[in-house]
């Protein structure tokens, strides 16, 4: 009856969560970044905080859960990850990549102290990245809703980190990032109640967009310079007539605009992602929720290590595996979302 949503099993998609065991934490040397204020920045309800941002001074600090702490390749979490690709949001609720384990382990946040894989970067007065660095870290998160984060905006430390992010947002919009801004609500089923919310685009949220991008940015010169393999997100340029074309006002120039872009794929050499008007760029910042991401962390972490990395065509490999799963989680989602619009 209406009740169902038939979307997960029409695309193989398991709607059980993940169980596999979990083992401790490694016993290796963090740098302690306690003393930063740090903030995890999400929607209200939210239970797998993954990342959070902080600012030195000097470095703008990205935070993110260190994953490949506890799920190292090949292991049986690793595999499991890799067949289920991302997480599963539906109305009815989220379906994990990862077992709730994981999570309570390193979510950032969820404990006074967070262990976290950090990416600190530079920017130079243009917007352009000066310097990057990558360590595992102690952190002290403190969680905070957007309509929080809005409200302290204009607040140190948000402020000095909205100021850096406006030079590089700017340096993305300079490069022809096309921005689509369509009205977006949240869906959710409690109890049989279907609640429909909006989701209103804000301040905090640009803040956080851009932290992610420039940390992806950062890690694909990151691991471009220091020949790591990983997965770069590419997207090529659609084929327009005049450049004005990519920059639509109104929601109907936006709808064509969209139809116009080509898909992002990853791929082992690095290359231009028009749509977000950077030269490099890998996904980097949701490793609980994103398998590519997850990788991503694990060849990161072999790097600073000094163990073997895994070769780019074992890399892709793994990609192109867990690609062909995202195509259809990505597909029931919105189709489960439109079902219980209907």
């Amino acid at each position: 009856d209406e009740t169902v949503n038939p979307y997960p099993a029409r695309f193989g998609l398991s709607t059980e969560q993940p169980a596999f065991s979990v083992p401790d934490l490694p016993d290796e040397a963090r740098r302690d970044l306690t003393g930063l204020a740090a903030f995890a920045i999400d929607d209200e309800g939210n239970t797998d905080p993954d990342d959070a941002i902080s600012w030195d001074g000097e470095r703008l600090w990205v935070h993110v859960a260190d994953v490949a702490a506890l799920i190292p390749p090949d292991s049986a979490a690793e595999r499991e990850a890799r067949d289920r690709a991302a997480n599963l949001y539906l109305p009815e609720g989220t379906i994990h990549m990862l077992p709730e384990a994981v999570t309570d382990r390193l979510g950032l946040g969820l404990h006074e102290t967070s262990p976290a894989l950090s990416f600190g970067i530079m920017l130079a007065a243009d917007g352009k990245i000066d310097d990057v660095v990558i360590t595992p870290s102690w952190v002290r998160v403190t969680r905070m809703t957007y309509e929080e984060a809005d409200g302290r905006l204009y607040d140190s430390p948000l402020n000095e980190m909205r100021k850096l992010l406006d030079r590089f947002s700017r340096r993305r919009q300079e490069n022809g990032a096309i921005e689509l801004t369509f009205p977006e609500v949240k869906v959710r089923v409690t109890n049989g109640e279907i609640l429909i919310r909006p989701i209103e685009r804000t301040g905090s949220r640009d803040l956080v967009r851009e932290a992610m991008l420039l940390a992806g940015e950062a890690v694909a010169r990151y691991a471009l310079e220091h020949d790591i393999p990983v997965p770069f997100t590419v997207q090529d340029p659609p084929a327009v007539d005049e450049p004005d074309e990519l920059q639509p006002e109104t929601l109907s120039e936006m709808y064509a605009v969209r139809r116009l872009l080509n898909p992002g794929r990853q791929v082992s050499e690095p290359g231009p992602h028009s749509g977000l008007g950077l030269d490099l760029y890998v996904q980097v910042t949701s490793p609980l929720r994103r398998y590519h991401d997850m990788l991503t962390h694990q060849q990161l972490r072999a790097y600073l290590r000094g163990d073997a990395l895994l070769g780019p065509e074992e890399v892709m490999a793994r990609t192109s595996e867990a690609r062909e799963r995202v195509r259809s989680v990505r597909t029931a989602e919105r189709l489960s979302i439109n079902h219980w619009l209907m």
